[in-house]
């Protein structure tokens, strides 16, 4: 990957935020939360990834609170049914680490134990999806996409307990309506997806004048997050800088310098990455400190 100018600019802090949101695709997570607050793309997914063009979304949640009184409880990140009671949760996960099969394990049982009513039959429990839609082939079976369910060994048959748990390896292309869709999750002009539905939600998200209305204000607030913290950890860390500078120099002129130039190198490390259209390296370097520091050496900035 080619490296940019470190002296990259943007006239205003709007210009950057603008940026910053035209890069945004659907593998990320934040973009990809938005987005499914519209039922339609919901249901176009569910419809593409499940084959089931008749597939209707009923309800749906966006970050779902699943509580265990008892263990770790999840916030998930869409929570669905459908019209005949089916559930669904979407996950999308980048992280390998994040998709491990135990975890969609417990994603399952937790639905069941939020869902489940106190004198109820088990037999009332509806069929369940727990869908991971990741960045890697976390299985590594080299497949597109991984279909689980339980089976009973000795007669080579399913165990019907309807629930279901599916992997999406978007790593691997294909020019089936599954590939597309996959392609449209890494698309960042709206105008070139192969869905009308996401591609109308999505040029929507992007368009500039929307920046402080209604959903889209949820992006701007995390990009005024990252910053915020990005200012935060830079700023302490200009201020060690500066109080060892000012046991020699002056402490006031020290802690001044120190932090004016440790927010300016954020600043600037923030606008490559925006620039380079690399949204998920800015969100794991604002929570992890030796990675931001990797990415500082990388471009020269440090």
């Amino acid at each position: 990957m080619s490296k940019k100018s470190n002296n990259l600019k943007f006239s205003t802090e709007l210009d950057l935020k603008r940026r910053f949101l035209a890069e945004l695709i659907l593998m990320d997570d934040i973009f990809m939360r938005v987005v499914l607050k519209d039922v339609k793309c919901t249901e176009f997914i569910l419809q593409t990834i499940l084959e089931k063009p008749e597939l209707r979304v009923k309800r749906q949640s966006i970050q779902s609170d699943l509580k265990n009184l008892e263990g770790r409880s999840l916030v998930l990140d869409c929570l669905c049914t459908d019209k005949k009671g089916t559930i669904y949760n979407i996950e999308l996960q980048n992280d390998s680490l994040g998709a491990s099969p135990k975890r969609a394990r417990y994603h399952s049982g937790l639905i069941d134990m939020n869902i489940s009513k106190k004198g109820k039959s088990f037999d009332y429990l509806p069929e369940s999806y727990v869908i991971f839609i990741c960045g890697r082939d976390v299985l590594k079976g080299d497949k597109q996409i991984y279909h689980i369910s339980r089976i009973i060994k000795e007669l080579g048959e399913d165990f019907p307990d309807q629930t279901n748990i599916i992997y999406l390896n978007t790593s691997k292309s294909s020019s089936n309506d599954l590939g597309k869709l996959i392609e449209d999750f890494y698309t960042v002009d709206p105008k070139k997806m192969h869905s009308k539905i996401l591609a109308k939600r999505v040029s929507k998200l992007k368009i500039a004048e929307n920046l402080e209305k209604g959903d889209e204000k949820a992006m701007t607030t995390y990009y005024d997050r990252l910053k915020k913290q990005w200012k935060k950890e830079g700023t302490e860390e200009g201020m060690a800088k500066g109080m060892a500078k000012g046991m020699a120099k002056g402490m006031a002129k020290g802690l001044a310098e120190g932090l004016e130039k440790s927010e300016d190198t954020m600043a600037k490390l923030m606008g490559i990455l925006v620039e380079e259209g690399r949204i998920d390296d800015l969100a794991k370097a604002s929570k992890d400190k030796s990675y931001r520091k990797s990415l500082l050496k990388e471009f020269q900035l440090i």
